[in-house]
């Protein structure tokens, strides 16, 4: 889809009015003059200096790291996907990184993001993923075959528009010079909200739904398959699992997932 539908264009511009250009990109409010964020080891509120000045208040940051960005890291640094991802099917997943727990500005952020495609507000969503990267596995983060945003159903795409983890994987693609393969898989039936859900049902309740239809280039060798699946949210990590499950099946050597937040 060329771009977002009615819906997406009323909800940009009313976001527009309330967020307007040069202010922070979550709450709103002012960023200061001058003001970069500090870059270090010691400061886990580290937004890439590319394309210019953190667009992300120092309030809205602090609150984002409040908790500590998390995820899990290759073999030889950390362990598989945490437990806690609970579903069976975590195990096809060879890594997940996330920004911070759900809440507070980063859950301001995501619905923001499910509501509008602001260009400003996923710029910044990526700049965080891309330092997360960075920080959990180092230079293995450049080496990415891909970026696979998780699909939406056709009719749930009709609905809102946009797919907002495309819009969010495109952005990082410009960071991390990786190329995305908007159609590596397609989503086969449509599910309920997963937020509706009791555990136990988002796991079944996306159990098949994704089909694999291209991994790129046929000549591509199974060593130079190393995806990385984009989303908005992890929660058990039953959807982007069974993304995985489709992308394995069709080659794919390795499979990570990155996400903006990821709910408990």
């Amino acid at each position: 889809m060329s771009g977002p539908g009615p819906l997406g264009r009323l909800g940009r511009t009313f976001i527009d009015l309330i967020f307007p250009e040069g202010g922070c990109v979550i709450c709103g409010g002012s960023l200061p003059e001058d003001w970069l964020p500090a870059i270090g080891e010691s400061s886990p509120a580290v937004v890439t200096m590319v394309d210019g000045p953190p667009e992300i208040c120092p309030a809205c940051l602090e609150d984002i790291f409040a908790g500590g960005s998390s995820g899990s890291r290759p073999p030889e640094r950390a362990s598989r996907p945490e437990p806690s991802l609970s579903c069976p099917t975590a195990a096809l997943l060879d890594g997940v990184v996330t920004v911070g727990a759900y809440g507070g500005a980063l859950e301001k952020a995501v619905l923001r993001l499910k509501r509008t495609p602001d260009r400003r507000l996923l710029r910044s969503l990526a700049r965080l993923i891309a330092e997360c990267l960075d920080e959990r596995i180092g230079v293995a983060a450049l080496g990415w075959s891909a970026l696979v945003p998780v699909p939406l159903h056709p009719s749930r795409l009709r609905e809102r528009g946009f797919n907002q983890a495309l819009l969010l994987a495109r952005e990082i693609s410009l960071l991390l010079d990786v190329p995305v393969w908007e159609r590596a898989c397609e989503r086969v039936r449509s599910t309920p909200f997963q937020s509706s859900l009791s555990r136990a049902d988002r796991i079944t309740s996306v159990a098949g739904a994704f089909r694999l239809t291209s991994l790129g280039p046929s000549s591509a060798p199974s060593d130079w398959r190393r995806l990385l699946i984009i989303d908005d949210v992890l929660t058990t990590g039953a959807t982007t699992a069974e993304v995985a499950r489709a992308l394995k099946d069709g080659g794919a050597r390795e499979v990570w997932c990155a996400t903006v937040a990821r709910a408990t």
